[in-house]
């Protein structure tokens, strides 16, 4: 049996119960079943730990002032040259970029490389939805999975864990010895000897995926939106680039409308009575539906579903609703992606955390990107989810 939540006010407490199992990947069992996003209890508790100590405020503002700009001005380079693009295309190269870096992986930065890294995440993207899949499809994926591992493994991994291990050695005799911040370093460091090399593998491949195919997603339903805003107040474009704190309004409200994950699905491990009163049996399923509780009327006013970046909200409510979830599972690169409440005024980059988000959006809107009237935007009609299939945009550059 499946029960549904559905209500925003029941949302957080729900996802905070300690026993109830992620159950949205169960369709999975090769890849996803042993990184953070599916373990519980202390497994979960120990691992998470790892990942949120190498995402500190100082991290953050580091990839957003010195690192991240980088990989932003190579991507751009191409479209702006063109004076056009293809956003589907171009949000993930931005991001996996970014991803990439951030995850450890040692690489000449090469166009050969970020292909293949778009590669093998287009390969274990297939991961989550497996579960959905019609049976004749469930090996092929699997298949491809597989295959994106290894490559994964022998093109990436393989070369930059030696690389950090040997840094690690000389760290321990000199502490001078400079480490790199990066989730591979830590997860070595945490790791290293304790979990068996394919699931050091598995974890970085894993923040690959999440970071890559979130934000990407989530870049693209934020330009539409904003685009589709200034289509109709052409003064609005000027506003987002004048006022950080607005832009970051525009983004946040897009995240609420299109969160990267519409369902959280838990798995009940004993008898319980949900915050709404419901009573659940073991092994029965519990459906937190935030595509449908960040719509809630009763939170977000009569227009809950419709994009208003200058909706008023009371209480705790962020503008981004849940959907970056809440309790164990609750998304650790929510800072990276979507930055820190901005103040209204706020100046001084270094000392404020924007975004990704934010950065790859402000650069488009800087260099006056705009819908292609000729190539409008296609969305896949196979998902109920909102995802392109091709994004074109012109780009003709600043003034």
């Amino acid at each position: 049996m499946t029960h549904q939540i559905t209500a925003y006010p029941q949302v957080e407490p729900t996802l905070r119960l300690p026993d109830l199992k992620q159950a949205l990947y169960d369709g999975d069992p090769l890849f996803l079943p042993t990184t953070v996003v599916s373990l519980h209890g202390e497994e979960h508790k120990e691992k998470r730990r790892v990942v949120q100590s190498l995402f500190t405020r100082e991290f953050f503002r580091n990839y957003q002032n010195h690192v991240f700009p980088e990989a932003l001005e190579e991507t751009l380079a191409p479209a702006l040259a063109e004076g056009r693009g293809d956003l589907s295309r171009f949000a993930y190269r931005v991001l996996a970029n970014l991803v990439a870096d951030a995850a450890g992986l040692d690489r000449d930065r090469t166009e050969v490389q970020t292909d293949r890294i778009l590669m093998i995440i287009g390969k274990l993207g297939k991961a989550p939805t497996i579960g959905q899949m019609l049976s004749g499809s469930v090996e092929a994926a699997r298949a491809e999975i597989r295959e994106a591992l290894a490559i994964f493994k022998d093109e990436f991994y393989a070369h930059s864990a030696a690389r950090r291990r040997a840094l690690l050695a000389a760290h321990a005799k000199d502490p001078s010895v400079e480490l790199p911040r990066d989730m591979l370093l830590y997860m070595l460091r945490a790791y290293d000897g304790r979990i068996e090399e394919d699931q050091l593998v598995r974890d970085t491949a894993f923040f690959i995926l999440a970071g890559a195919f979130t934000q990407a997603n989530a870049l693209q339903n934020t330009v539409w939106e904003i685009l589709t805003w200034c289509e109709a107040r052409p003064e609005t474009r000027a506003e987002l680039l004048a006022d950080p704190a607005l832009l970051q309004k525009f983004i946040w409200e897009s995240l609420r409308l299109h969160p990267a994950s519409p369902v959280a699905r838990r798995k009940a491990l004993c008898p319980m009575h949900l915050p709404d009163g419901t009573e659940v049996e073991t092994g029965e399923i519990v459906d937190v539906n935030m595509a449908r509780a960040n719509r809630d009327p009763e939170i977000f006013g009569p227009d809950a579903a419709t994009f208003n970046p200058y909706r008023d909200l009371t209480g705790r409510v962020q503008l981004y609703g849940m959907t970056f979830g809440a309790g164990m599972h609750s998304c650790v690169g929510r800072i990276l992606a979507a930055g820190m409440p901005i103040r209204p005024g706020a100046e001084g980059e270094d000392e404020t955390e924007y975004g990704t988000l934010h950065e790859v959006i402000r650069a488009l809107l800087e260099n006056g990107i705009a819908f292609d009237p000729a190539n409008p935007p296609r969305i896949d009609d196979s998902t109920e989810r909102k995802h392109f299939e091709s994004f074109p945009f012109l780009l003709p550059g600043k003034g």
